[in-house]
């Protein structure tokens, strides 16, 4: 393994925190052949342009001395005229070819990082902030890797080689260069920071405007029942504003680095143009009656500068680029270097034995907690709990608001490992368990089921594909059973009927059945369901528990519900409290 690599799965592990620029270098390494090719198509350019300057310079001067000129020069200066083109061409596809796998590569990180944080991720920010970074930030770093990345090695190697390309001509051309160009960097570094601190500001702007657009969607409905729309209109207006004011101060930042960088460039070309006219005449100060170089010279030296600060120019007004991909960078790397916990990764072989000794864990428990506890930055979300659940067992969990019963929930979801205490599946450490294989046998029913935009068809098979695609009749069964068949049959399309994110056009109760039959099509032995009454009326709920009651038998069942929906069939009923778990007692 190489070092890039053992830093870059250490920082994805949280034990490193990288600066941007690393981390942007770590993401062009991936690409590292790719970029290499594109130096052998620079090296190329360079050799090309000035193979071109020589062979039509020459022409030139044969055409203003001697009224002709040689016709192989004229085929070697567009010969190399076409290979210059062809070179740049190539290198730039492959540039852009290598951002694109980059960016592809990083998406795909993020996405399956976010998956894998669960709802931690709220931690970070809000879905629709979060959504913004995956897909806007993610396309803010092209520029970086299609083109200040390689322009980086062109403006090192195309002015080193006309520099040894000029020297020998004249020395006074010579300085000139080396006067002018460090002025170009200084500027277009200077420039470059303003750029920087505009970016982030214009990126936080547009998370902010991500979020209030979600939820004004969300709570449209909520809105419009208060007769609030219109001052909500005014806040999305204003934050719509405040990112068109960050982005013309972007762009302002952009066009005065062009135009200055032009501006130096465009004088150091004149000086140059200049002397080698003063030479021409032999009215040099320094120099009356002499000429310092030839027409010949002279042509090659004005058909060089122009390309001597092409790259540097070029490079000023892709400077911006790099300013934005590592205020891009910021934002993306909170989101990687955010990671599960592993503070409570102990030798679980011992702790195990220990506890099995002692009779605490039960060797017939399908899942046992042994205090089981999680306190975050100081808060406590879960206090101390000891208790088994059988395979096969159905508990309810009740308690009141905040007391950390879905974070139970998460912790057996496998999003928190940061907690303490001992959490136990099968009789195995949860921290040794194939955490893959657990989810696979796990239903997940959360207060709010997701959904995407698509057919109802699609969001019940979401997730079942190859060999678990449930077949037609499996579907149907599901329906029947979790009782949605009733009120399918009647949509006009059916199973085919279109749901949005929030599920609009059904309601609480019948988005909740669709959840329950997603989880039976899911064919899972261990359900996890938090709130599932949350929202619906008293005789809906009755409707929905009653379903899960038949629908759950023989299953693995922990459900979290408050007292106002007592689950009189579950087999266990327990208690949360901020002195932890009441003591569970059976229904009888």
């Amino acid at each position: 393994m190489t070092k890039s690599n053992e830093a870059k799965k250490a920082r994805r592990a949280g034990r490193v925190k990288t600066s941007e620029a690393t981390f942007l270098g770590e993401l062009a390494d991936q690409q590292s052949s790719k970029y290499r090719l594109a130096q052998g198509f620079g090296v190329l350019f360079a050799v090309s342009l000035v193979l071109q300057a020589w062979a039509l310079a020459n022409v030139f001067s044969d055409m203003a001395l001697h009224q002709s000129f040689s016709l192989s020069l004229l085929v070697i200066g567009l010969f190399a005229l076409l290979l210059r083109a062809l070179s740049n061409f190539g290198r730039e596809r492959i540039c852009a070819s290598a951002s694109r796998d980059i960016r592809y590569g990083l998406r795909s990180e993020l996405v399956s990082h976010l998956t894998k944080l669960g709802p931690a991720r709220l931690r970070i920010e809000e879905d629709a902030a979060l959504s913004t970074r995956v897909y806007e930030q993610i396309d803010a770093l092209d520029d970086f890797f299609s083109r200040y990345k390689p322009q980086v090695f062109m403006v090192t190697l195309l002015p080193c080689v006309i520099l040894l390309s000029v020297v020998s001509i004249s020395w006074i051309t010579f300085f000139v260069f080396m006067m002018t160009a460090p002025l170009v960097i200084v500027f277009m570094i200077f420039v470059g920071h303003k750029a920087a601190q505009a970016n982030r500001r214009q990126f936080s702007v547009l998370a902010m405007l991500s979020n209030q657009f979600m939820d004004l969607s969300q709570g449209l409905a909520e809105l419009k029942r208060l007769n609030k729309t219109q001052e909500a209109r005014d806040r999305l207006s204003d934050s719509a504003s405040a990112y068109q004011k960050t982005t013309m101060s972007v762009l302002i930042l952009a066009f005065l680095s062009t135009a200055t960088l032009e501006l130096f460039a465009s004088l150091s070309i004149a000086m140059i143009a200049l002397y080698l006219g003063l030479g021409l005449l032999e009215v040099l100060p320094w120099q009356v009656g002499e000429s310092p170089v030839t027409l010949t010279q002279a042509m090659f030296l004005l058909l060089l500068a122009p390309e001597f600060y092409l790259p540097l120019r070029q490079l000023g007004n892709d400077y911006h680029a790099k300013q934005k991909a590592e205020a891009a960078a910021t934002d993306l790397l909170e989101i990687l270097n955010t990671t599960l916990s592993d503070t409570t990764i102990q030798t679980a072989e011992s702790v195990m034995s220990e506890l099995i000794e002692s009779e605490v864990v039960e060797k017939e428990a399908f899942i046992g907690f042994h205090q089981l506890s999680w306190t975050e930055s100081g808060h406590h979300r879960l206090a101390p709990i000891t208790a088994q659940i059988a395979q096969g067992e159905r508990v309810w969990l009740s308690g009141e608001s905040g007391i950390g019963k879905s974070s139970l929930l998460h912790l057996l979801l496998g999003f928190e490992e940061d907690y303490q205490g001992q959490l136990f599946i099968n009789g195995q450490a949860f921290q040794n368990i194939d955490l893959s294989d657990w989810r696979s046998k796990l239903a997940w029913l959360p207060q709010t089921p997701e959904w995407v935009n698509g057919s109802i068809r699609r969001n019940l098979l979401l997730g079942l594909e190859g060999s678990q695609t449930p077949t037609d009749e499996a579907l149907q069964q599901a329906l029947e059973k979790s009782q949605c068949d009733d009120f399918i049959q009647v949509l006009p399309e059916g199973l085919d009927t279109k749901l949005t994110e929030l599920g609009s056009g059904l309601s609480g109760g019948q988005m909740q059945r669709l959840s329950i039959a997603r989880a039976l099509l899911s064919k899972t032995d261990v359900w996890l369901l938090d709130e599932p009454c949350s929202g619906l009326d008293n005789d809906t709920a009755e409707a929905v528990l009653d379903t899960l009651e038949s629908v759950s038998r023989g299953k693995t069942l922990l459900i979290v519900s408050h007292d106002t929906h007592p689950i009189t069939w579950a087999d266990k009923h327990w208690t949360l409290t901020k002195g932890g778990l009441n003591e569970p007692f059976i229904n009888q």
